[in-house]
């Protein structure tokens, strides 16, 4: 056969050129197969619609001993859907196209210039008619309005071309291309700085397309016999013949394979035509018109270089190699706008032109063949050599026969084919007023398009599409019904769906997406969006089924894991049930599938490793967050329990940029958690302050979480103001315990009495407390040795004691009742009563060690101290045991080690009174007056009930000579202390008054 390089023997400014076309046509052929590939994707993509789901969580859990407390929050999952987009129009791919037509242009107009007058007049002719139904008058130049345009740019084509032809004829084929190319180059440049049109290249390509249609049908019936030809090669070029030695000669397949070759390939022609007909309906396995097509264009580089040397009518070289490759561009990138446009009117158009022309110019081609060249294929000669060299009757005739073969194929159809490409042609101008914002145009297309064929997909998509722009439903549910019936897709199954959605047709989007999963079973957006919508139902195993299926389907398998992952948080029974469903097997950046995980974390609240931070966290917002951005930050801030400053500057970041105004509050929140586990409590409780403020709704909830977190740091009175304002029978509850705890017993029994009306757990509590009963349970006996300090004889109850851990922790008020009153003897013996600490759980276990480490520094044990130090204690006790610890080294001298111990015991609990009184006395002592003041400053708000917090504040304000705010310091101890401890403070005050007063008038002496 013909060398498959023959061009390597042209001259090099030939060779270069041809290889560039060629290269040029396979980057098309590329396109063609990439954009073939990708189908609906091309015009709609599969966008992710995300839904925040409240879920009820345990944000954190303490006990004093006696009782246990849950600050009670919420976690937000993050449910995804998938959801086709509109259809989208993209100029991007008009300008491509146009740059295709003009390169194939400009190697058409350099091949027309070296054929005959003849063959270039008509040539020129169909180029120039071409041109007139472009509508250049569109483009609105000015001063080239009409028909002027046109005009000019025939005279300009028209006459270069005449010149190249009748009096340059000598010049080579790369230059005349090269000048064709400068001219549409310098038009192209003109027209679009002169035309007011938005998009010139888009409106050309529009208005043109019944041009390149026709011009691309031409192509496709004048390549429809290679594949034929090529089979007459395959079947006539001499091979080894196997069963003859290997010297013997070559023997062909000859004519009886070829014509059964030719059968085989004619009636997987006809089975396509019928199938796309309708005539028959089975699912046969038949190869794609476009791969025809492909193998058509490609086999016809090499079979028109055949045709053209066996009829020797023009040189190849010079034109026919250039005008066949430019006219493969012209089709190749129609047909890829087609599928980049899913224009599906014209893709069924071209598969009809292609098998509609394959199939007749084939059954010519082989008549023409076997009427001609049988005889030479019984000498077993090869055919393929003179096959455009018929002794008989000439390829034209055939060529006619094949052309009304088309012409009947056609008509059998009904035309629709033609319906179908004037439905294309509305359907590109609708894209194009679409592209221009002019809605009612395209609107007005679309519906042409209708007219012409009312099933295809393409109309009735952008039809809901707009549709869906307006807001009109009922109009985008008819249209994506309609886009179902002839060519059905996921992506209009999943439109109508989530308009039935939209209009709280529930079931009949349930519907729609199990008739969409029966005709795409491995549609895994589908199957997400059904195990979506089950699971928003009771249907937790149907909503498990799809959802995993989806995993296994969806391009983005993340975003149905990551719903997995929300339907256990929104399911906490399940994960209940199996704990590990919390940790899922695999990691993914993807931030809804972290949110969720999370949050599903948060559901169990077993697991007390670490988090892992977000790799965002730490960027700079160039956006707002978006659903699952914001989920997964809210859900890390309630996760994580250790510092993070880098979370903190993040939320304080996002919480104040408006963009994320949505999120505000629930940002503000995650931020107070943040700022509480930094140990920033004062900041913490400010913003829970700002949320609960005027927040009729959540704020409630906000106030209890605030309130719990009060009684966790100690601040009692706080607590029970806080939970003042709310009306709830838990608030009630926590309001009686926080006075009780704060020894205002008689304050706290309307609470007791309101809060134990329906519990009566709750009743048996107030009613010990109250005297109303003896004690029985060991709580009772607990509870009432460790809020009755009036009651002398408690230690008795206390003996009777038999749970070790309610016996160790109401041991504890006793023991240090007695180091209050100095007498560390009967302290210690109410130590070695307590339980040991094998029979203990870890929070009695924690306050007995605390116990005797408090003892050991009582006595000024150091060595004892630093032992005891070394034990085992819970994190909520560890600002008490630095600070006890600080005071050890203090009383022995050992400031440095003082000194770190109190900062670290200052950085835990920075409001309570006896930590903040214990370090300020010490930085006094080590004249650091002014640190010391401003710890005491920060926690006195939180603390004006405690004695000794208001007596060093007091003290710190004279050694800094503000008398003033010592003698309001006054006014407040007055209120907080008993008469005789007011009394005995104030001589000391007196006496450090009269001091100041005497250094003060030494001073001014």
């Amino acid at each position: 056969m013909i060398s498959l390089n023959f061009w390597k023997e042209w001259s090099r400014p030939y060779r270069l050129l041809y290889i560039v076309s060629l290269s040029l046509l396979l980057a098309s052929l590329l396109v063609f197969l990439f954009t073939w590939w990708q189908g609906l994707g091309n015009v709609i993509r599969w966008d992710v619609l995300s839904e925040l789901t409240e879920v009820p969580i345990t944000l954190r859990t303490f006990t004093d001993g006696l009782l246990d407390y849950a600050v009670s929050g919420k976690a937000y999952a993050v449910s995804e859907q998938f959801v086709a987009s509109a259809m989208q129009v993209r100029p991007g791919s008009a300008t491509v196209f146009l740059i295709g037509i003009c390169t194939a242009f400009v190697l058409i107009l350099g091949a027309l210039t070296r054929l005959d007058r003849i063959r270039y007049l008509v040539g020129m002719g169909l180029v120039i008619a071409g041109l007139a139904f472009f509508r250049w008058e569109i483009l609105d130049v000015p001063g080239l309005g009409g028909q002027y345009l046109f005009m000019l740019l025939t005279f300009l084509f028209g006459s270069v071309s005449y010149y190249f032809h009748a009096f340059r004829p000598e010049l080579r084929f790369p230059i005349r291309a090269g000048v064709f190319a400068g001219l549409i180059a310098g038009v192209a440049v003109v027209i679009g700085a002169l035309s007011p049109v938005l998009l010139p290249a888009m409106t050309l390509v529009s208005y043109g397309l019944p041009v390149v249609l026709v011009g691309s049908v031409g192509f496709i019936f004048f390549i429809a016999f290679d594949i034929v030809a090529a089979l007459v090669w395959l079947t006539s070029a001499g091979r080894q013949d196997t069963n003859a030695p290997r010297v013997s000669g070559r023997r062909p397949l000859g004519l009886n394979n070829f014509l059964f070759i030719s059968f085989l390939y004619l009636v997987n022609l006809v089975l396509i035509w019928l199938r796309n007909t309708k005539s028959i309906d089975l699912d046969i396995l038949s190869v794609s018109p476009f791969l025809l097509y492909l193998l058509s264009v490609v086999l016809g580089i090499w079979g028109v270089r055949r045709l053209v040397q066996q009829q020797e009518v023009v040189s190849f070289q010079d034109s026919a190699g250039f005008l066949y490759v430019g006219l493969a561009l012209l089709t190749t990138f129609t047909i890829g706008y087609v599928f980049a446009t899913a224009n599906d009117p014209l893709i069924e158009l071209f598969e009809d032109a292609i098998v509609y022309t394959h199939l007749a110019m084939g059954l010519a081609f082989v008549i023409y063949i076997w009427i001609n060249f049988r005889e030479i294929y019984r000498q077993n000669l090869p055919v393929y050599r003179v096959m455009f060299k018929p002794p008989k009757l000439e390829l034209s005739l055939f060529r006619i026969l094949g052309v009304f073969g088309t012409i009947v194929l056609l008509a059998s159809g009904g035309l629709i084919t033609v319906r179908q490409g004037v439905a294309g042609y509305y359907n590109a101008l609708g894209d194009l007023y679409v592209a221009t914002n002019e809605f009612n145009s395209a609107e007005a297309f679309y519906q042409l398009a209708l007219e012409q064929e009312f099933q295809n997909h393409k109309t009735n998509y952008s039809l809901a599409s707009l549709a869906l722009t307006q807001g009109n439903q009922t109009a985008a549910a008819y249209f994506f019904q309609q886009a179902l019936i002839k060519r059905p897709s996921s992506q209009a199954y999943a439109g109508l769906s989530y308009t039935y959605l939209q209009t709280n047709l529930f079931f009949e989007s349930v519907k729609t997406l199990q008739r969409g999963i029966q005709a795409f079973p491995a549609s895994g957006e589908l199957q997400n969006n059904l195990g979506y919508l089950y699971g928003r139902t009771s249907v937790a195993d149907s909503a498990y089924y799809y959802l995993e299926a989806a995993s296994k389907n969806a391009d983005r398998d993340e975003v149905p894991q990551a719903n997995l992952l929300a339907l256990y948080a929104r399911n906490p029974k399940i994960l209940l049930a199996n704990p590990e469903l919390a940790k899922p097997d695999t990691r993914s950046s993807y931030e809804s599938f972290q949110a969720n995980a999370l949050a599903a974390r948060l559901v169990v609240g077993a697991d007390t490793t670490q988090p892992e931070q977000p790799d965002w966290l730490a960027d700079q917002p160039s956006e707002g967050l978006s659903v699952g951005r914001f989920a997964s930050l809210y859900n890390y801030a309630l996760t994580n329990e250790q510092p993070d400053t880098t979370l903190t500057a993040t939320l304080q970041r996002r919480s104040l940029d408006p963009v994320n105004q949505d999120f505000a509050d629930d940002l503000l929140l995650a931020r107070a958690v943040a700022e509480y586990n930094r140990h920033n409590h004062a900041d913490a409780f400010s913003l829970m302050s700002q949320l609960a403020e005027g927040n009729v709704r959540s704020g409630p909830a906000y106030r209890s979480i605030t309130g719990l977190w009060l009684l966790e740091q100690g601040l009692y009175r706080k607590a029970a103001e806080t939970f003042e304002l709310n009306t709830d029978t838990v608030s009630i509850y926590y309001r009686a315990v926080a006075l009780t705890k704060a020894g205002k017993l008689a304050d706290a029994r309307p609470a007791w009495e309101a809060a134990s009306l329906d519990d009566n757990d709750v009743a048996g509590l107030k009613q010990v407390l109250y005297d109303i009963k003896r004690p029985e349970s060991d709580l009772e006996k607990a509870m009432y040795v460790t809020y009755r300090p009036d009651d002398a004889n408690r230690g008795a109850i206390w003996e009777t004691i038999k749970d070790p851990n309610l016996r160790t922790v109401a041991g504890v008020s006793l023991l240090e009742q007695y180091l209050a009153t100095r007498q560390p003897f009967y302290a210690q013996m109410i130590l070695s009563q307590m339980a040991k600490p094998d029979q203990l759980k870890a929070f009695p276990l924690s306050v007995e060690n605390l116990s005797a480490l408090r003892i050991a520094v009582f006595r000024n044990k150091l060595k004892a101290a630093q032992e005891m130090a070394a034990t085992f204690f819970l994190p909520q006790h560890e600002a008490e045991r630095q600070m006890l610890l600080g005071q050890a080294y203090a009383q022995n001298g050992q400031s440095a080690q003082a000194r770190q111990a109190f900062d670290a015991a200052l950085r835990l609990a920075p409001l309570d009174a006896e930590v903040v009184s214990a370090v300020a006395r010490f930085r006094q002592q080590q004249k650091q007056i002014v640190p010391a003041y401003q710890a005491i400053l920060a926690a006195l708000p939180y603390n004006e009930d405690k004695p000794e917090l208001i007596k060093t504040y007091i003290l710190l304000c004279l050694a800094q000579n503000l008398v003033d705010y010592a003698d309001d310091g006054l006014l407040q101890l007055q209120l907080a202390t008993s008469p005789a401890d007011y009394q005995s403070f104030l001589s000391i005050y007196q006496e450090k008054l009269a001091l100041l007063q005497n250094d003060r008038n030494k001073f001014l002496q």
